[in-house]
């Protein structure tokens, strides 16, 4: 039985951050590509709603200036934690090698929060309030070819029994500086252990701790760049949601140059959303899967799958 000293303290404390650390950073983001990430120094954070901005114009008369201040929408910093104890005879009878599997595990629980998050922004969209105040997937306020207030919808849902039907999918445009979703990272996730024999949990416990904890948070950002559907995924509805896309304008009529290249769904749809992206030839219908006709949308919409949506 190993004596408890400070030096077998440390080792333990060092192959905890080891494995820690490997996981955290090997940990694969696949929300990056639709995500603005943004460093928060505060409690919260204002963005400028650049949907609405009216883009370049000819310079006569005098400048007209865009007031942001009137456009503006917060997100709140949340902190998050994930805390373990080990036994103070799991060390003195040496069983303590486990508990490095359980460090990486916990490295990589927090490299994961992210898509997790922003999965859970996504799933809510319906009910969730975007920038400008009303459900982020749903009807949005935006003009015509003359100027003109109307509306438009990015949101195409089949319902039945009074319920939502059908696993969702969404497109993004992701090539504009402001995403569809936003990631703010207050204090990054670190690793704190409480391995000194002094420590009241020790004492009071029989047990040494550690634990990871980083304040973060995601949310909305532009729904111009966003549709989500649960109708059939095929090139059919694939079109309609991309022509509604592209057909959003500025305040002064011209289009906002949306252009959505990416899919994302759950593992169910991933496949076909695969084959939707690569297969010169497809199936005409999902009855009659022998009937092969061309894919209209090959190469178009990069698919990405999130686990979160399952």
């Amino acid at each position: 039985m190993p004596v408890i000293t400070s030096a077998v303290l440390g080792a333990i404390n060092n192959g905890l951050n080891l494995a820690y650390n490997t996981q955290l950073y090997a940990a694969v983001d696949p929300t990056k590509p639709f995500t603005f990430d943004a460093n928060s120094t505060g409690a919260s954070e204002v963005y400028p709603s650049l949907g609405m901005l009216k883009g370049v114009r000819e310079w006569i008369g005098a400048r007209e200036v865009q007031s942001l201040s009137q456009t503006q929408f917060s997100i709140a910093n949340k902190t998050f934690e994930e805390t373990i104890a080990i036994k103070r005879e799991d060390i003195e009878d040496d069983k303590y090698g486990m508990y490095s599997v359980v460090a990486g595990q916990m490295g990589q629980d927090a490299g994961q929060l992210p898509p997790l998050l922003k999965a859970r922004l996504l799933l809510s969209g319906q009910t969730g309030i975007g920038p400008d105040g009303k459900p982020y997937f749903g009807n949005h306020s935006t003009f015509d070819a003359n100027g003109r207030a109307t509306t438009v919808s990015n949101l195409a849902v089949v319902t039945g029994n009074g319920a939502v039907q059908g696993a969702p999918w969404y497109l993004f445009d992701t090539s504009k500086i402001l995403k569809p979703l936003i990631y703010q990272r207050r204090r990054d996730f670190q690793l704190t252990t409480r391995f000194n024999l002094a420590d009241p949990s020790v004492f009071d416990n029989n047990e040494f701790t550690w634990g990871i904890d980083g304040r973060c948070n995601a949310g909305y950002g532009l729904w111009q760049l966003a549709f989500m559907s649960t109708q059939p995924l095929n090139v059919t509805n694939l079109i309609a949601a991309r022509t509604a896309m592209a057909a959003i304008r500025r305040p002064n009529g011209t289009p906002m140059g949306i252009v959505p290249d990416t899919i994302v769904c759950g593992s169910t749809l991933f496949p076909l959303a695969q084959s939707l992206y690569r297969d010169q030839l497809i199936g005409s219908d999902p009855t009659t899967p022998t009937t092969l006709v061309a894919n209209q949308v090959i190469g178009m919409f990069k698919p990405i799958e999130l686990l979160w949506l399952n």
